[in-house]
């Protein structure tokens, strides 16, 4: 360590008893001041003295900027107990609150005998659905049998039909053709032999050789072979005309009906065999909605019964809800109870491993990182801070209600570290510290030292005289307690830490060159403004400088840095925060949000 930061260490830690002591003295001091006169007052001559414990130097030091946010403990990891019955039913049986359960011990027990008698109702009906399937089976599967006999029978007859018109094709045709076409052949031939035995016969009689009764028979012989020939030419012309074309007719066609039978086969079984389908699938649709409607109901008997997943510490949500103002937060989980479906019964969390869930200011929120260093002082442990990492931020601000609609504030999660052994328990009322900056080897000073006018921020510091005179400062990081002074002073000047009185300061007005030291400037009409603002031209700029003294007010942030506060009481303004409002530990109104840890 350094001999400025050595000197600032001493400095400071005189520093927490000299506050002390000033703020008990104020009053009478105050008084012997007012009634000074001349032209250095007493407290000037003190101050030369350099005993006032009004007075602090502007030293080198380091601080953290912390916002503080109040919320409660919550377990890391919890598993939900719902109802998982559908119907509203009641509690039978119930754990006592706040019992330490192994896993698989029951904590709820609800009323069940509705189910029951829905269970001894389905059963009856399910076996006769179960019977129904069956017979829908078998009558399927006989369905199946006889399409196949019938479609055997009706491909037996096309076949059979196809093999006559091939027989006849192929057999029946040439033989008959062969038949007539012999009886043709035969017949001209005897046509021809009786022929030349009828002119032997005519030249036989004509010489006297034969009878006239034998030519009359040789006659008559070649004519009836003349009569049969042309019957035979008669058979074969009418065989080809009409009995061939008639025959072919009727086999062609005893194939297509057998086509057409098998067809006509096919299509009914087909339709018979869907009906048979439906009427199984149908059956089975039924047993299977009545064994579901059935597990389902033993399901829900089972669900009547709550066994705890794991160890874990009985919570009741009514105490929850109780706590939170939630519904139901004005009847108790009690035996009796009507429960809806999904409701949510028993939380049982894991208090092995806790976090703080507080809630920030949205002007903060944008600050805090996950991983960022934290403390969490709980109000149960005597208000012991236990070391804890920002574990996640809430992605939605929260409003904060009826009691303050404009609020908008974010949930920070804060994972607690070695807290094996504190027995720590959900909803403990705890104070979040988040570490959001750190201020190293810095000029500093008291934040109640800091005081405003207009734009213009200003310490009350001891001139050279010995007087005190108003200095303007251009203040950087602020905690609740101390602000970074980035221009203004030096080290080793000595600052007033509460308000003036108005005889106590000189009346010298600010120079133009310290209030450009600290980046402001005058403008038309004595009016003060940041430099190169717009409203430092004609008619803009703030208002003009007052010399009197005035009481500390709380300065606005600068480049988005912890604003800074003061302590109540020592005659200074309340502490003011325009960046992270957050609750206090025991109320739910906003408080300052920022304040400085031990000073190294």
């Amino acid at each position: 360590m350094s001999n400025t930061q050595r000197q600032a260490s001493r400095r400071w830690a005189r520093f927490g008893l000299v506050t002390v002591v000033g703020l008990l003295a104020v009053g009478g001091t105050t008084a012997a001041l007012m009634g000074a006169g001349g032209a250095e007052s007493e407290l000037g001559q003190s101050a030369g003295r350099g005993n006032l414990t009004d007075l602090v130097e502007a030293a080198t030091t380091s601080f953290d900027v912390i916002a503080v946010a109040t919320g409660e403990l919550e377990a890391a990891s919890q598993i939900e107990l719902r109802s998982r019955v559908e119907k509203t039913t009641t509690v039978a049986e119930l754990v006592r609150e706040g019992t330490f359960v192994s896993a698989g011990t029951v904590v709820v027990r609800l009323n069940a005998e509705q189910i029951e008698q829905e269970i001894d109702n389905a059963k009856p009906a399910l076996e006769s659905a179960r019977a129904d399937a069956a017979v829908a089976e078998n009558a399927y599967a006989i369905q199946v049998n006889e399409n196949d006999s019938a479609l055997r029978q009706a491909q037996l007859k096309l076949t059979l039909a196809m093999l006559d018109l091939r027989q006849w094709e192929e057999g029946d045709i040439k033989a008959k053709r062969q038949e007539l076409s012999l009886a043709l052949d035969r017949a001209t031939r005897e046509v021809e032999r009786l022929k030349d035995r009828y002119e032997r016969a005519q030249t036989l009689e004509a010489q006297g050789f034969l009878a006239r009764d034998q030519l009359r028979q040789d006659e008559l012989a070649y004519l009836e072979a003349q009569a049969s020939l042309k019957t035979a030419g008669l058979n074969m012309e009418i065989y080809e005309s009409f009995q061939y074309p008639r025959d072919r007719e009727v086999k062609v066609s005893d194939v297509r009906e057998a086509e057409a039978e098998v067809e006509r086969v096919t299509r009914k079984n087909a339709s018979e065999l869907a009906t048979r389908e439906a009427d199984r699938v149908n059956k089975k649709q039924q047993l299977a909605l009545l064994e579901a409607k059935l597990a389902k109901l033993i399901d829900q008997r089972d669900a009547t019964v709550m066994r705890a997943p794991r160890d874990g510490l009985v919570v009741y949500d009514s105490s929850l809800n109780r706590e939170r103002g939630g519904p139901g937060s004005e009847q108790a989980l009690d035996v009796g109870r009507d429960v809806r479906y999904n409701q949510r019964l028993i939380v049982l969390p894991d208090t092995s491993e806790m976090v703080a869930s507080v809630r920030v200011h949205e002007s903060v929120a944008g600050r805090v990182r996950e991983g960022q260093r934290a403390g969490v002082k709980i109000d149960a442990l005597g208000g012991r801070t236990i070391a804890a990492t920002v574990q996640s931020i809430g992605v939605i601000a929260e409003s904060g209600g009826w009691r303050d609609p404009n609020l908008r504030e974010y949930t920070v999660k804060l994972k607690l570290q070695e807290t094996a052994g504190l027995e720590l328990k959900p909803s403990m009322r705890a104070l979040g510290e988040i570490v959001l900056d750190r201020v190293s080897d810095a000029l500093a000073v008291p934040i109640q030292s800091v005081f405003s006018d207009g734009p213009v921020r200003y310490v009350v510091a001891k001139g050279v005289s010995g007087r005190l005179e108003r200095r303007p400062v251009r203040v950087g990081r602020r905690s609740e307690q101390m602000a970074e002074i980035l221009a203004g002073i030096t080290e080793g000047d000595l600052v007033l830490m509460r308000a003036p009185g108005a005889s106590e300061v000189s009346s010298r007005p600010w120079t133009d060159q310290e209030l450009a030291s600290v980046g402001l400037q005058r403008g038309p009409g004595d009016r003060i403004a940041p430099i190169g603002a717009p409203g430092n031209g004609p008619g803009g700029g703030e208002r003009p400088q007052r010399p009197a003294a005035r009481r500390s007010e709380a300065s606005p942030p600068v480049a988005q840095r912890a604003p800074e506060g003061r302590p109540a009481g020592a005659g200074a303004a309340a502490p003011q925060v325009s960046e992270a409002p957050a609750r206090g530990p025991l109320d739910e109104t906003p408080k300052p949000a920022v304040r400085p840890t031990t000073v190294n």
